[in-house]
């Protein structure tokens, strides 16, 4: 068995309480058993129970109330009792066994939205809430298009007279609910035997698919207001840990830049998960769904690598100050339980390449790379109360143990480290959080990816010093507030680096080793006309308010706009001022949010020109109408590396052929003089052979198929 761990998603209603139990538990688990058999960590199984959280709030403590929750899909549960789930949870415990299952552990998952009743005509969702009439009060007024009153902690509940099991006068006035909310988990917790809670979309602050949190498209100007609102949710999360602590708790992400969770959802993540009260985090990789189906492109596939990048450094660090480490799981997709979307049989091949991608994205650290501890995979039943076929179960678990397998022997990861830098996010927070400084490395690094620059690995600027081996190359979040050693590493030692961000927010030793020196006041943002190396005509992309550079003499400007350079090179180090969204709140991608690719492609091309210059591995001559994904890595002695052909809209077309020339350097990878071919290793049969080779590289032409995904080993012929 695998040494990690697995989690499955499902909804309650697919069982009919009207029938016997063992029957369909049977089902169940003989259906779904093999995905947590392979695994020999934690292993278990969330319910959801109508989505809301009234099945916390309004347990009166009496096993004979009904369960309440109102919708028709969970009508026939409305009548069961709370002690008929307390049995029903005690017979899947005990048929469990019978399946090398005896750690099975069972929890319930929420959102914390007041309602779920969406989309308005089709009610896809229609749940309405006896809490949240009760007590609206608690809720904000909905961020995105999906229009539910979003979870504020922080805000003082009224009193009332309902009998709930842990205050059965009711609430007093002024109540908290992080405290109340706990109190009543863990009694229900208690009741039920429940093993876990998963605390999904909205508990972890109010910002939510797209940039728009509690204060708007940024931070509040006030710090302490940032503060108070990030005490709040940590507060939630201590009081539900504190309420039960043999239980434990799960946290979800945002489905967007985990950067941005602290700059606008006002959330300091990485203090809440050092708080200890998180056993486990979940970042929530719905690839397939935001791109392929709802159109949602700036969480796609290669957004959500690069999510699983910046995250793992804030956890990485976070865990460092707990006893018990908070584990971090990936999401592997299939169909959804409730939406119309089917990854698992609409694209499969690019919901391969995200097994391979997010259980290889990795996080190098003093004591070496740090991987994903596990999955969590969604979901095991659809909306027509169909369970994942025998075939399906069998594709996904081949293809993840496969996948997981070679992650955990990971021995180095080639390509750019995304540096996360959290003293200058701490500062901006602590000074100035309303500031927007291209601070969005992730988003940045998830654009590169889409035109093969090879990023599947991060680290912390304050640990750039002590890593026992460095990056090939680095992708730098606005590096400014760098320690001194810090900067003495990245300017001592030959890496080629991507210094991205607002040049005003950047170290003075920086902006001299790019070249560069400011040049007079911020600019407005808006859409600007720019120009360059191989730019269309009038390129006009959304630019945020940033600040004007002048280059040196030995400093080479690759894209500029009529005010000032965008994106210039100098012996290796390249400064990038990059697009942002024109409407961070926009959960979609239409031309106008970016205004236009080039800027990313054109960073993304020059990054390949300077990796040659360097002896590195890149894609050759990538065309920006022709955006193809690739990273490398060595694992278990061995060089692999991972194709995809994923774009849609305004980014690609994953539907057409897309060539790819790999040039693959001897030295970097450490391949001797003799002759390597490519041969798959997710599939079997495919071999390829070097188009040419020299003592310098090895070079490779292959055709990716339409919606194709491959991963290859290099093997000596």
């Amino acid at each position: 068995m695998l040494p990690a761990d697995r989690w499955l998603e499902m909804d309650l209603t697919w069982f009919d309480p009207c029938r016997e139990w063992s029957a369909q538990i049977e089902t169940l688990l003989e259906r779904v058993s093999p995905l947590l058999q392979s695994v020999g960590g934690q292993r278990g199984i969330f319910f959801n129970v109508g989505w809301l959280i009234d099945l916390v709030t309004e347990w009166t403590g009496d096993p004979a109330q009904t369960l309440p929750t109102r919708s028709r899909r969970t009508a026939r549960w409305a009548e069961q009792t709370y002690a008929q789930m307390y049995d029903f949870l005690a017979e899947l415990r005990a048929r469990a066994r019978r399946y090398q299952l005896p750690d099975l552990k069972i929890g319930v998952l929420f959102v914390g939205w007041g309602h779920v009743v969406w989309p308005p005509e089709l009610k896809i969702y229609d749940f309405d809430s006896d809490w949240y009439d009760r007590h609206p009060e608690l809720y904000g007024p909905p961020l995105n298009f999906i229009g539910m009153p979003v979870l504020h902690p922080i805000n003082r509940l009224r009193a009332d007279d309902y009998p709930y099991a842990v205050y059965p006068n009711g609430l007093p006035d002024n109540a908290y609910f992080p405290d109340f909310f706990g109190a009543q988990w863990g009694h229900l917790a208690e009741f039920l035997n429940l093993d876990a809670l998963h605390l999904r979309d909205g508990f972890t602050g109010p910002m939510v698919y797209t940039r728009s949190g509690p204060y708007g498209t940024s931070a509040p100007d006030d710090p302490a207001s940032l503060a108070a609102f990030s005490q709040s949710v940590r507060d939630l999360f201590r009081a539900v840990k504190t309420a039960a602590p043999s239980k434990l708790v799960f946290g979800y992400s945002s489905a967007i830049s985990p950067v941005a969770d602290w700059r606008v959802g006002c959330v300091d993540f990485e203090s809440l998960v050092a708080d200890g009260y998180i056993d486990g985090w979940i970042e929530q990789t719905w690839g397939g769904a935001w791109q392929d189906w709802w159109h949602q492109l700036w969480k796609g596939w290669t957004f959500q690598a690069a999510n699983l990048l910046t995250r793992g450094a804030m956890i990485a660090r976070a865990n460092q100050q707990r006893a018990t480490p908070c584990r971090f799981y990936n999401l592997i997709e299939t169909w959804d339980g409730w939406e119309p979307w089917d990854t698992l049989h609409q694209v499969p091949d690019k919901l391969r390449w995200a097994m391979w991608a997010f259980s290889h994205a990795a996080v190098q650290t003093p004591d070496g790379l740090k991987v994903p501890d596990g999955s969590y995979i969604s979901w095991m039943n659809n909306g027509d109360g169909q369970l994942l076929s025998v075939e399906d179960v069998a594709y996904i678990n081949c293809h993840l143990n496969t996948a997981q397998e070679s992650a955990l022997r990971l021995e180095k990861v080639y390509g750019p480290a995304v540096v996360y830098n959290r003293a200058l996010m701490e500062w901006l927070s602590s000074r100035s959080p309303g500031e927007n400084v291209s601070e969005w490395v992730d988003d940045q690094a998830a654009m590169l990816m889409k035109w093969g620059v090879p990023a599947l690995s991060s680290t912390r600027a304050e640990w750039l010093p002590d890593l026992a081996e460095a990056p090939d190359s680095f992708i730098l979040q606005t590096p400014g507030h760098l320690s001194h050693e810090t900067q003495e590493m990245l300017l001592n030692r030959r890496r080629l680096t991507l210094a991205v961000g607002m040049a005003a927010w950047m170290d003075d030793k920086i902006l001299a080793r790019l070249g560069l020196e400011i040049g007079g006041q911020a600019i407005t943002g808006g859409f600007q006309v720019c120009s360059g190396e191989g730019a269309p005509p009038y390129d006009r992309p959304y630019l945020p308010p940033h600040a004007p550079v002048r280059a040196l003499d030995s400093t080479h400007v690759h894209y500029q706009s009529a005010q000032t350079p965008l994106i210039t090179s100098r012996e290796g180090w390249v400064y990038w001022q990059p697009p942002d969204w024109s409407e961070p709140n926009n959960s979609f991608l239409p031309k106008y949010q970016l205004g236009s690719t080039f800027p990313h492609y054109r960073a993304a091309a020059l990054l390949h020109d300077l990796a040659r210059a360097a002896g590195l591995s890149h894609v050759q001559g990538v065309e920006w109408a022709l955006p193809v994904a690739f990273h490398l890595w060595r694992s278990g002695g061995q060089v692999c590396m991972l194709l995809g052909n994923l774009e849609t809209g305004v980014l690609g077309d994953a539907r057409t052929p897309r060539p790819v020339t790999l040039c693959l350097s001897r030295t970097q990878l450490e391949l001797g003089s003799d002759l390597y071919r490519l041969a798959r290793a997710d599939t079997e049969g495919e071999t390829i052979a070097p188009m040419s080779h020299d003592d310098v590289w090895l070079t490779y032409q292959l055709v990716l198929l339409l919606e194709q995904s491959a991963v290859y080993r290099i093997e000596r012929v």
